[in-house]
């Protein structure tokens, strides 16, 4: 088992614990070559993992976005929706230099893959904020992800819905990405 999957297996696991319809709603992975012929032979590895892993989360009728959270307000989608959220929204990137959501958020935030070449580092654009969050890989967004469960900076509130706490997710973030 891959990096990638080791960590979205110990989010899901978190997810699991605090009892979140999301994790039956994750939509089965797609094969490695069907990542590669949509995003393209140079595809790197960590990409084709994550949408190996779940290609998306399915939608229900009267669904609420917190539901299908896999962390607080942010939905998995599937490599489809990322292609054409992708191609909907501009952004300034350098020549060579290609990116690809995986968390989305009903305001259009998002957490994107960032990549040129094979290395892969994932940003969280947020609207507002002067500059993104990185992280230098996907295995170690999953992994403080994973902390902000455990330290509860990610929880379940007293009326049964995903909640963040801010302060928190940013010690977290700053702990093993600073």
């Amino acid at each position: 088992m891959d990096a990638v999957h080791e960590g979205l297996d110990a989010v899901r696991a978190e997810l699991v614990g605090l009892d979140r319809p999301v994790v039956r709603l994750l939509e089965p992975g797609l094969p490695a070559e069907a990542v590669r012929t949509r995003v393209g032979a140079a595809v790197p590895a960590e990409l084709v993992s994550w949408f190996g892993w779940a290609d998306g989360t399915r939608e229900e009728p009267d669904q609420l976005v917190d539901e299908a959270s896999f962390i607080p307000g942010y939905v998995l989608v599937s490599l489809a929706e990322a292609m054409e959220f992708r191609d909907e929204v501009e952004m300034d990137q350098p020549e060579g230099v290609q990116w690809l959501p995986l968390l989305v958020s009903p305001a259009a935030d998002f957490y994107a893959a960032v990549w040129d070449g094979s290395d892969v580092q994932v940003a969280s654009y947020v609207q507002g904020a002067d500059e993104p969050m990185v992280y230098s890989s996907i295995p170690l967004m999953l992994r403080t992800v994973t902390e902000s469960f455990r330290t509860g900076a990610f929880e379940v509130d007293e009326e049964g819905y995903f909640d963040m706490h801010p302060e928190l997710c940013d010690r977290v973030y700053e702990a093993l990405n600073g």
